[in-house]
């Protein structure tokens, strides 16, 4: 360390520092040494206390997870009856449907479901096993049978034998159509086993009314059974009680053992089961909440009262004794270890005083220096020290000077991120649409050319036609270079040409119901710009005017050579127009004529970004005759002549028979591509079943049979990874294809851990897709794959 010539002003710090601190040390080692004994017992009881409030709330989650899982199970199978996946009448599908989901259940041992006409289906746990008991013409004419699952999972069933019984006069039943929510019962014998238990009863109501009541059982003695496992210690004792002081969870003595015993001392009040010298009589005459140090039996012993409230119908008391040598052990050793630990603690502390005193005053000196020397607009030496503070001071300082020019270049970063992040949202808000079009087109000019013999005059068109398509996929990275306003690669060429061939594009994506008209100026001028971003222009503004006339029009396209010797391109429609107010910032990003959530706003912000990279300018103006009209003016190429597109012939086509008589449903719900893939796999001669959304595709695979499932990802209603998760709750290890242009961004490697499912972006060629269907077809079957409700990190997941 430096030391500082001269006079140090600070030394006297430094022994202010050595003497205060060794006599504050001083007086706290007495007091320390003094109160250790009483602040070891504090310390030790404290601990004893968060020891068995942490076991206290352990035994409580045990118990509320039972329930609460329960209470899940209940729900879902409550919207199953709703949504008429499952009826009680139908007990083939009803085991189907619910065995799976109690097999990962515990404490349930019973489920019942009454229909409001008294037909009932009981599915009892018997043995490890379920068994499933239908009830029909309930009361005095009552009929029974049983069902059980063999071991190949078919349902057996006996015959039809009478049983006087009505589910509705049973407690839970009544207590379900009184409710009008879900609500667990209080305790009361079942009618089945006679043993007592709660229930779980939820109301099966739609529209017209009530429907029925679903109830989940569960046996006292189970729920015991639980607590006991998880108590904290062999001696501690834990027991639950109602409102009434009723015994609901017996604690665990010698007298409970028998399973008989413990029958006959369920729903009895405290009072009666055990001695009056017990140490958990004591804490409902506590009357207070919280811990209570109290002895029993000469032992010092820890007791917790604890409500335990928070599900619908439950008002119980949770009581827990913990002997504190049982959380602590022997005390003696702590308070020894302590002492120990306190008088070395001491020592060391006295040795460091010293040296902290001069570590710090020196360091303090040379930088009162520094400052001194800044104030004078110089830049000081560095100051040399070992302290973390200190050497963080000395950079503070010495980047003062620097702020002003930090804070400039900080703020032209941050605009520029913003910049970005703005572009970025634009390029995915079109990124879906442009590439469900793209895969449309790809396929269906894919289908023509094979349906052309060899040599057709028209199948270089086609490869022509293929080529620009493929060029228009690009158009996301030209949405990139205009985040980064960089200047297109601007080249010579006839605009004529690239109108006429975007129009053959345009014919097919603008559907039947719209004409499109061309009016091409005659030997126009060449103008400097890129194709494939004027062909992303004229795209945008074809599509704009397409949802501008959602019942058919006209459409025309028209180049001209203005006055100013500008090249000219007229985008008019005879659609709805655009609304006054908008006018003025109909191409400022998120501004839209569209619906809410029918629109991003942000394609003819693109449109006005990329002419003005042309140096071109674009107007916007309402038709006299109705519909909206754009034009769009260029500079003219300083070199003449047109500028030729190239193409490239497609790629060769792949062998499809090994889809023949495969059963795929197809589900995408842009009309164009959803019906060109049906087309292709229906001329593959496989068995297609087309759904527009994702809602109409599950009841579709609920009604049939595939063997493959292609499907869009964002759709409405129901999206491609939630119909997955349906489809898979279900036990089914079919097939899957997610097919996306944009939304499945970074879930790659999820969606590659799930078996059978493949990602397909958009836009893909046929060959490429009847490939993957090939190869995931040809895989061999798996087990019925177990994904959890939230595998994925997307989305809003729905059960089934």
């Amino acid at each position: 360390m430096n030391r500082l010539e001269g006079p140090r002003p600070l030394l006297p710090i430094r022994r202010l520092l050595l003497t205060d601190l060794l006599i504050l040390m001083a007086g706290v080692s007495a007091l320390l040494l003094g109160l250790s004994w009483w602040s070891q017992q504090q310390a030790l009881e404290r601990q004893a206390r968060a020891r068995a409030e942490t076991a206290l709330v352990q035994l409580e989650e045990a118990v509320r997870n039972d329930l609460q899982a329960s209470q899940s199970l209940g729900l879902v199978i409550r919207e199953w009856w709703l949504q008429g996946v499952l009826d009680p009448t139908r007990p083939a599908e009803a085991a189907r449907l619910i065995t799976p989901l109690l097999a990962a259940q515990h404490g349930i041992t019973s489920v019942n479901l009454a229909r409001t006409d008294g037909h009932s289906l009981l599915l009892l746990r018997v043995g490890g096993a379920w068994s499933f008991r239908e009830l029909d013409h309930a009361g005095t004419e009552a009929r029974i049978r049983w069902h059980r699952l063999d071991s190949v999972g078919q349902l057996q069933s006996e015959p039809w034998t009478p049983m006087a019984y009505d589910p509705r006069s049973r407690p839970w039943y009544q207590a379900g159509a009184l409710a009008d929510a879900p609500i667990w019962t209080d305790p009361y014998a079942f009618y089945t086993t006679q043993d007592p238990g709660i229930t779980y009863a939820l109301p099966v109501r739609d529209a017209a009314g009530l429907r029925g009541v679903a109830a989940l059982d569960f046996l006292l003695d189970d729920l015991t059974q639980r607590v006991w496992a998880a108590q904290p210690t062999s001696g501690s004792r834990c027991l639950i009680v109602d409102p009434q002081g009723q015994a609901l969870i017996l604690p665990r003595e010698p007298a409970f053992e028998a399973k008989e015993s413990r029958r006959q001392a369920f729903l009895k009040p405290l009072a009666t089961l055990l001695p009056a010298s017990h140490a958990v009589l004591a804490l409902p005459a506590s009357g207070t909440e919280g811990a209570h140090l109290f002895s029993s039996e000469g032992r010092p012993t820890m007791g917790l009262l604890r409500p335990f409230e928070g599900l619908p119908g439950i008002h119980w008391q949770l009581m827990l004794t913990v002997p504190i040598e049982d959380l602590l052990g022997p005390a003696h050793f702590r308070v020894l270890s302590m002492l120990g630990l306190a008088l070395l603690g001491l020592g060391l502390a006295a040795w460091r005083i010293e040296r902290i005193a001069r570590r710090v005053v020196e360091p303090i000196t040379e930088l009162s220096a520094l400052a001194e020397v800044l104030g004078q607009g110089q830049m000081p030496p560095p100051t040399t020290s070992h302290i973390q503070e200190i050497q963080s001071l000395d950079r503070a300082l010495r980047q003062a000077s620097e702020s002003l020019a930090d804070q400039a270049r900080l703020q032209r970063q941050l605009e520029h991120s913003q910049r970005m992040e703005t572009v970025g949202t634009l390029a995915g808000g079109i990124a879906h649409d442009v590439n469900n079009q793209l895969a449309a087109i790809l396929g269906q000019l894919h289908l023509s050319r094979e349906l052309l013999p060899e040599g057709h005059p028209v199948l270089n068109r086609i490869l022509r036609a293929e080529e620009a398509t493929k060029r228009c996929a690009q158009t996301t990275k030209a949405l990139l270079s205009f985040s980064h306003q960089s200047r297109p690669e601007l080249r010579p060429l006839d605009l004529n040409a690239l109108v006429s061939e975007t129009a053959s594009i345009l014919d097919r994506l603008l559907g039947g119901r719209i004409r499109l008209q061309l009016a091409l100026e005659p030997e126009l001028p060449p103008v400097s710009g890129d194709a494939v971003q004027l062909e992303q222009v004229l795209m945008n503004l074809a599509v704009n005017a397409r949802d501008a006339m959602p019942t058919g029009g006209s459409l025309g396209l028209r180049t001209f050579l203005d006055e100013a010797g500008q090249v000219g391109l007229e985008v008019r429609d005879s659609g709805t127009g655009i609304p006054e107010e908008l006018l003025p910032h109909i191409f400022e990003p998120f501004v839209t004529t569209k619906d809410l959530g029918k629109g991003t706003g942000l394609g003819l912000a693109m449109v006005f970004g990329i002419v003005k990279a042309h140096h071109g300018q674009v107007r916007a103006e309402n038709a006299p005759t109705g519909g909206a009209c754009f034009r769009v003016t260029l500079p003219q190429a300083r070199m003449k002549g047109p500028h030729e597109l190239s193409s490239s012939p497609s790629n060769p086509s792949v062998p499809r028979n090994s889809l023949v008589g495969c059963r795929i449903l197809v589900v995408e719900d842009e009309v164009l591509l959803r019906d060109m893939l049906a087309d292709a796999l229906t001329l593959a001669r496989a068995q297609v079943t087309a759904a527009p959304d994702g809602g109409v595709a599950w009841r579709a695979w609920q009604a049939g049979t595939f063997d493959l499932v292609l499907s869009d990802h964002r759709m409405p209603d129901c999206t491609g990874l939630e119909l997955l998760e349906r489809i898979r709750a279900t036990g089914s290890a079919v097939p899957f294809i997610l097919i996306s242009g944009q939304g499945l961004e970074g879930m790659e490697a999820a969606l590659a851990k799930v078996p059978r499912v493949r990602l397909l972006p958009k836009p893909f060629e046929l060959p490429r897709l009847t490939a993957l269907m090939a190869e995931m077809l040809a895989e061999q079957p798996v087990e019925p794959p177990n994904i959890p409700i939230s595998v994925f990190p997307d989305p809003q997941h729905y059960l089934p």
